[in-house]
């Protein structure tokens, strides 16, 4: 985190050689980073006592010998008084931060918000969010779901966090999105371009329209003879599994009528009455299937 050039095999040969090395790296790493690893840093203090304590405590005092000054923006952050938002399940909450940037919660989302002079960090711990983003220079904006990160470049997105996935799409601006971690290499999304973070890497999907993201902000959605694949991208945002169509025909199935997109299993089960299909619910994916 200085000015040096980064020794790459060195420090895998430190981490390689004691195996207290990489547990309490990632530990130390995961503190500085994120805004929700309290309960981590202290269970990995407390079984083996002073020992792991004062490992600890040496991780966080080297890390500041070689950031120097570089290094008080983390501690900063670090020190910094979250305020937490949520949202029920099913339900929509607005909210203005400070700096005038508007977040808009669904899917019982759960984010912790850290403001200081060098930096504007939301912690999406679940749930979806779509951000408006007040344009500040000097301070960039960015949200961490642990295993990825998003950095704003002035601009209007949508995060989803699900268990395996995180899912942006981007209305307007631009955004870097990738792995939270030091060697990997992020992606830059423009509007309209979404991208996915799951078990197969880091990868772009299918082209959105700008009115097409976060479409849930307005809770209900008319149709009129829009094919089932065009449902099951809205629902999609605030759905607890990805939905999968097993059937081309099945997605190009007409739908007219209300749906409630903040109930996406609910309106699921009631589509499955009206166009004949099955829910085949995963440990992965709610997989619909012609009947």
């Amino acid at each position: 985190m200085g000015d040096e050039a980064f020794d790459e095999a060195a420090f895998d040969a430190w981490l390689a050689g004691d195996p207290r090395c990489r547990p309490a790296y990632d530990t130390m790493w995961r503190r500085i980073m994120g805004s929700d690893m309290d309960a981590a840093l202290q269970a990995y203090g407390r079984p083996g006592g002073s020992g792991h304590a004062w490992l600890v405590g040496g991780m966080t005092v080297l890390l500041v010998m070689l950031g120097g000054y570089q290094s008080l923006p983390l501690i900063a952050l670090y020190l910094a008084q979250p305020q937490d938002y949520s949202v029920a399940d099913g339900k929509v909450r607005a909210v203005t931060l400070a700096d005038g940037t508007q977040l808009t919660l669904g899917g019982g989302a759960q984010v912790k918000i850290r403001y200081t002079r060098h930096d504007r960090v939301v912690e999406l711990t679940q749930g979806t969010l779509y951000a408006k983003v007040a344009h500040d220079a000097r301070r960039p904006f960015r949200i961490d779901t642990g295993n990825a990160r998003i950095v704003d470049v002035g601009t209007s997105f949508e995060v989803s966090n699900k268990p395996g996935s995180v899912r942006v799409a981007v209305a307007s601006g631009v955004v870097r999105f990738g792995r939270n971690g030091w060697f990997d290499t992020p992606i830059q999304l423009q509007a309209r371009q979404a991208a996915i973070l799951d078990k197969a890497g880091l990868n772009r999907i299918a082209d959105v329209k700008p009115d097409e993201v976060a479409r849930w902000r307005g809770e209900w959605m008319e149709y009129r003879g829009a094919p089932l694949r065009q449902v099951i991208a809205d629902l999609q945002s605030l759905s607890p599994l990805p939905i999968d169509i097993t059937d081309k025909g099945l997605a190009e199935k007409p739908v007219s009528g209300r749906i409630r997109l903040t109930d996406p299993v609910g309106q699921l089960e009631n589509l499955s009455i009206t166009h004949a299909f099955r829910i085949h619910k995963t440990e992965n994916a709610l997989a619909l299937s012609k009947r």
